[in-house]
């Protein structure tokens, strides 16, 4: 990125901005580990919290070897990092850029790996608590979450049912035993026992373990736009060769399609076409940070948009803007294996191409991606529907104010009520709104 650009970018996972440097360079030091704790990132000095170019007032030679000292002293493991001076409209800054680290974590020595060690969550640092630190460690050794083995439970947690259905989808003649989990180093056995690994458990059980219960799946619909209006929510806790057919369809029910994986390519007439949510669900149980306990995968309707939230930013070495270039960094090898052997994945780093392949074919705008904070989201934006004035209005109010009675309306808008009753049942045609209760309980709402 040339200089104008990155000056340009906001501050955030791989970015931040510094007007000067303070005496004991703690600020700095902070970020420095946790941009080698997380994917790197710059330190840009010379530029204040307002975007303002101020420049650097000390000599570059004098600053770089100030810095380097306080590093190389102050940080354990070594970090990488690489000093360049910039000259800018008449103006000197300083620029540390800092690499990944392959030896983590990396922490400040003075507080010790288990207070010293900071990761980058949004534009900000953080203590990096226990399970941040395991999941440092393991990727030092180049280590998965689910490929360790959890001797808290023994083979009888596996559902046969399951890994029946599993080689029936992939034809395959063995019989149905832990043996097979075995071969595939989804178990392992010793001292005459018999173990699953974190990835095995959670794919090929038929409930996720209460202390798994956080690698479900949560489902909420709401009515309107924002989360005020909550109609209904449910969590998805089978296992997660399961989950992708049981989120889609739980999001499928209120978006009038009925939902089948040997069905996706029908499309129909979806506000938003099954194919991209599936590879966005798929998508967000194959790449998720199992190591966050405590949160779960969501999928949220509103009226004009999907959500799809995942715990985790993007994997270390890929950005927002790799995203759709067919790059590809795997956080979970087991499931992920497992899940292409299933179907469910076609060809590494092609989900997001057919997200928004299948969304443009639909005429829809293109889904967004975002990091935001340390989860990872895609909005698809459901079909908006050109509606005449009169009938928009109506929608417009049942949007913003919920459930309301003809009478309600007929007086919010200053019309009749049988006006009113004849525009809402030209949208109840539509599909847009529906009538509830009987007599005089009788309220329109938006179809969700």
């Amino acid at each position: 990125m040339d200089t104008e650009s990155l000056i340009k970018s906001p501050e955030g996972r791989n970015l931040e901005f510094k007007r000067e440097v303070s005496r004991k360079l703690d600020n700095i030091l902070r970020t420095v580990v946790a941009f080698s704790n997380s994917s790197g990132g710059e330190i840009i000095i010379g530029i204040d919290d307002d975007k303002n170019l101020v420049g650097i007032d000390h000599d570059p030679f004098e600053l770089e070897e100030r810095l380097a000292s306080s590093i190389y002293d102050k940080i354990s493991p070594i970090p990488g990092v690489f000093f360049q001076t910039i000259t800018y409209r008449q103006h000197i800054l300083f620029k540390i850029k800092v690499f990944p680290g392959p030896n983590k974590p990396y922490y400040l020595r003075s507080q010790g790996p288990e207070k010293g060690a900071y990761v980058r969550v949004g534009s900000t640092n953080r203590v990096a608590d226990q399970w941040i630190l395991a999941d440092l460690r393991r990727q030092a050794y180049n280590r998965c979450l689910d490929e360790e083995v959890d001797v808290r439970f023994d083979c009888q947690v596996f559902s046969t049912q399951v890994l029946s259905r599993y080689m029936n989808w992939r034809e395959i003649k063995a019989k149905v035993s832990v043996d097979y989990l075995v071969k595939e180093k989804l178990a392992v056995r010793y001292n005459g026992s018999c173990h699953p690994t974190i990835g095995g458990l959670l794919l090929f059980c038929d409930l996720l373990p209460e202390s798994y219960e956080y690698a479900g799946f949560a489902v909420a619909i709401y009515r309107g736009n924002s989360r005020s209006g909550l109609v209904h929510s449910q969590y998805i806790t089978c296992g997660l060769l399961d989950a992708p057919q049981m989120v889609l369809e739980a999001v499928g029910a209120y978006l009038g399609n009925r939902v089948e994986i040997s069905g996706l390519r029908r499309d129909e007439n979806s506000d938003i076409p099954i194919v991209a949510l599936r590879e966005s669900i798929v998508n967000a149980i194959c790449h998720r940070d199992y190591a966050m306990q405590g949160s779960q995968c969501k999928a949220e309707v509103f009226t004009d948009r999907v959500e799809i939230i995942s715990p985790g930013t993007l994997p270390v070495g890929i950005s927002l803007s790799d995203l759709g270039l067919g790059t590809s960094e795997i956080r979970n090898r087991q499931i992920v294996k497992i899940f292409r052997k299933a179907g469910y994945v076609e060809q590494l780093g092609t989900g997001i191409i057919r997200m928004r392949e299948a969304c443009s074919k639909a005429g829809l705008i293109e889904p967004q991606f975002l990091e935001i904070g340390n989860y990872f989201k895609v909005i698809f934006y459901k079909r908006q529907t050109a509606l005449p004035h009169e009938l928009k209005t109506i929608y417009d109010l049942l949007t913003d104010k919920g459930g309301l009675a003809s009478s309600q309306i007929a007086s919010h808008l200053n019309i009749h009520q049988n006006t009113a009753l004849k525009r809402l049942n030209k949208l109840i045609g539509m599909d847009l709104v529906v009538k509830k209760g009987r007599g005089s309980d009788v309220r329109y709402e938006i179809q969700v």
